[in-house]
């Protein structure tokens, strides 16, 4: 069996297009169904699918869930931090803040912190599952001691923040949000130590590759985004009528070429590091399993609790609700984050195929339903026979997950057209249609009325097409 996870890879080319598709995909569901953390999940999964998949190995495929939910997972951290304001610094041109050197490089700097903890996680859990490179309390002290990291490095980088008083932190990218790039700089710093401790060359050489491609991601990806936005020095749009007609969206040129370069780079530091990967493999390879330290009915109860403290840490908002204010979703996304940075990604490093295959199929389909369920839909007349049919769609996935549990290939299916479900239910909600027939007195102001979404969407569709059939070929058996 030696050598074996070397030589038997997939073409490269078409795994560097696949990576680049997959992110560019991802990236851009993340801006139209689902931000922040949790939107970021999906083209951490996609990117986790198709780095197995280049493999060629049979058993990292019977347990592409691991690695897929372990880049999920990495990825849910970079959400915290905020760029909207940042962004401001390159795009806002007469905004007395205008200063796009600082803009671009405070942009690659919190690129580079999100493609780190991305690729890290990953490059990490293919270590990991050799059995020959980490212990099972690496993960326990590293993930317990999470929390309090953040706790520290949010203390130490970001604060005070106090806008009204004119107290902000001593570095600071954004005028009046909140600045939590910290929090992820002392992972970034546990993550890093523990790897070198344990000479984890995979995994330094996936979060180099992380960090190169978030910071050069966003670089480029907001370039292109100022360039849509304002005219040329000819005074011409670089997209001409589309632009003038505003049918063109910047702000998912920007995400689309962001993805297309992460995974581009990403993918390029995963074959440069593989042959020291695969060595460390072929131990797992010859033993004809992957490391599992934990026995299996605590596994199955471990998971099964963490699960559920993913779907119950949204009712904790409760606890501090105030009537006559609104909810504060800042407050609710501290509370869920240790149920998705946390608990579950400790236990699939130590080699979990229960809870990875839940983070991958029900809490992917979770994530969207929640955020559709409380937040996008939650003016529409018809919320509660809209949240009673997408709880009734979440048991039929649990209970499916239960008994038979889901294929790859039927949760590839999810990933490229079930989050486009939700967003066509947005889209075409015959309430807004009908409001855009009654405001327009012709055919092209209503579709002009679209907006970017008239370009967006048939791209989107174009690449989960691409992606289908990539997904037929290597993942239907």
């Amino acid at each position: 069996m030696k050598g074996v996870l070397n030589t038997e890879t997939q073409n490269t080319l078409v795994f560097l297009a696949a990576s680049m598709l997959c992110m560019c995909f991802g990236w851009g569901v993340r801006g139209s169904s689902i931000g922040g953390e949790k939107g970021a999940m999906l083209p951490g999964a996609l990117l986790g699918i198709v780095c197995v998949w280049y493999t060629g190995s049979q058993l990292l495929m019977e347990n592409v869930y691991i690695f897929a939910a372990a880049c999920a997972l990495g990825y849910f951290y970079g959400g915290m931090e905020t760029y909207g304001s940042t962004m401001g610094l390159v795009l806002q041109h007469d905004s007395p803040r205008y200063n796009p050197s600082l803009g671009y490089l405070a942009l690659a700097f919190k690129g580079s912190i999100w493609g780190t903890l991305g690729a890290g996680f990953l490059g990490v859990s293919f270590s990991a599952m050799s059995g020959i490179i980490y212990k099972w309390y690496d993960f326990v002290i590293l993930f317990a001691l999470v929390p309090m990291l953040q706790h520290f490095g949010y203390q130490f980088f970001n604060t005070p923040f106090d806008p009204e008083n004119d107290k902000m932190p001593k570095i600071c990218f954004s005028e009046k949000r909140r600045e939590e790039w910290g929090r992820n700089i002392a992972v970034i710093a546990a993550l890093l130590i523990l790897t070198v401790i344990r000479k984890d060359y995979f995994g330094i050489i996936m979060m180099a590759g992380g960090a190169l491609a978030g910071s050069f991601g966003w670089v480029v990806g907001i370039a292109f985004y100022d360039k849509q936005l304002h005219p040329l020095k000819n005074g011409k749009r670089m997209f001409g009528k589309f632009s003038e007609y505003r049918i063109i969206d910047g702000w998912k040129i920007m995400e689309f070429t962001q993805g297309c370069f992460n995974g581009l780079i990403i993918g390029g530091a995963f074959i440069l590091g593989w042959p020291i990967a695969a060595k460390n493999l072929e131990h797992a390879e010859t033993a004809g399993q992957l490391w599992h330290c934990l026995p299996q009915p605590l596994d199955t109860t471990l998971s099964l609790l963490f699960s559920s403290l993913i779907i119950l840490s949204p009712l904790l908002f409760i606890i501090p609700y105030n009537k006559e204010k609104h909810i504060d979703t800042n407050f609710l996304e501290a509370i869920e984050r240790p149920f998705y940075m946390v608990l579950p990604l400790c236990l699939i490093m130590l080699g979990s195929a229960t809870m990875a295959e839940i983070i991958c199929c029900f809490t992917m389909y979770f994530v969207i339903a929640q955020h559709d369920a409380t937040e996008r839909f939650n003016k529409y007349k018809h919320i509660r026979l809209i949240r009673t049919f997408l709880l009734l769609i979440g048991i039929a996935v649990v209970a499916v997950q239960a008994v038979r549990g889901f294929t790859l290939w039927e949760t590839w299916i999810f990933y490229c057209i079930g989050y486009h479900i939700f967003d066509a239910a947005v889209l075409f909600y015959p309430d807004k249609i009908r409001e855009k027939i009654k405001n327009t007195s012709n055919f092209k102001e209503f579709v002009v009325s679209f907006g970017g979404t008239v370009t967006v969407q048939p791209f989107f569709y174009l690449l989960a097409i691409i992606m289908l059939f990539f997904g037929y070929i290597n993942f239907k058996s």
